[in-house]
């Protein structure tokens, strides 16, 4: 047993310092992200040109104890004849004995041409950053400790970003900075050199209509933070009758992904994704798994194209 703590402590300890390095896992990770943008930019804001209320479940690297398990609730909606997009975020994601909790309201100018939309948005909020270096079990002997790991912390970020999106009924495209101020956390513990660093995002995909039953959805979605690797996401979405979709995604060093997506009616969606590790990872967890929970305050008969697959 003591075998195993010690593993696991290593293994944590192991993921704390790459984030610390290259910023690799500072914002929480998705990958159902395609289904609702909002998590990754604020003009997102609207888009769907209904209210729409998104619950997402994520338990990362699971049979590794401390690895990260996040929750996330979003909610949006078209105002001023869909001129206007507002949205707010809340989300709590931990790892390890850090516990990151906040909430961000988002703010889209929709301007509308005769087939597509273009939308700038900014965000604002709070984060909330705690650390309860208390439930840390140390060695019994005394030279391991660390006086840096002798207090608890607690602290708040206010931050900002922004983002724009443009969409037709085939194409979109966007490009995000969810948190444009660099700060150094932790400013007021005794652990220095952890930065809050930019994260970069660029998506954009088109829909290919073989005919009115089967779509194909493929995309991308580029990840840019200074000072790590950049990262892709390819992605590709396969629609069965408007109802169930099937998808696939590889992010690069990263992992592969298995998709599922279902339309229970025209306001309801459910799905899951599944990650399989393709780092030294994988030797010691059984996978990512991620649910959503997707719901559309749309009770009019007439069908809204493109939402269904942006």
């Amino acid at each position: 047993m003591k075998h195993m703590k010690t593993t696991t402590t290593l293994l944590i300890a192991l993921a704390l310092i790459i984030s610390v390095k290259s910023f690799g896992q500072q914002d929480a990770m998705y990958s159902q992200y395609m289904f609702n943008q909002l998590l990754i930019n604020p003009a997102y804001a609207g888009n769907h040109e209904v209210l729409s209320a998104n619950a997402l479940f994520r338990d990362q690297w699971v049979g590794i104890d401390g690895a990260p398990v996040t929750e996330t609730f979003s909610l949006d909606a078209p105002l001023f004849k869909n001129k206007v997009g507002l949205g707010v975020t809340v989300y709590n994601d931990k790892i390890g004995i850090s516990k990151n909790t906040g909430g961000y309201l988002a703010y889209a100018y929709r301007i509308k041409f005769r087939k597509s939309t273009l939308a700038f948005g900014l965000q604002a909020g709070l984060s909330n950053l705690r650390a309860s270096y208390d439930q840390v079990e140390y060695s019994q002997n005394n030279s391991m400790y660390d006086y840096a790991f002798s207090k608890n912390i607690n602290e708040l970020f206010p931050n900002f970003g922004a983002g724009l999106f443009y969409n037709s009924e085939k194409f979109y495209f966007g490009l995000s900075v969810p948190y444009l101020l660099k700060k150094s956390l932790f400013q007021h513990s005794n652990i220095e050199g952890y930065i809050q660093a930019r994260h970069f995002f660029l998506s954009t995909g088109y829909v290919i209509k073989f005919n009115k039953d089967y779509v194909l959805k493929p995309s991308i979605l580029v990840k840019y933070v200074n000072g790590a690797p950049l990262e892709v996401d390819f992605n590709a979405n396969l629609w069965f009758y408007e109802m169930l979709g099937v998808g696939a995604s590889y992010r690069t060093g990263d992992a592969m992904i298995a998709m599922l997506e279902l339309r229970l009616n025209n306001q309801l969606s459910v799905g899951y994704a599944f990650d399989y590790s393709l780092t030294e990872l994988n030797k010691f967890n059984y996978g990512s798994h991620e649910l959503m929970l997707k719901y559309d305050f749309n009770f009019s008969k007439t069908r809204i194209v493109t939402p269904r697959y942006f």
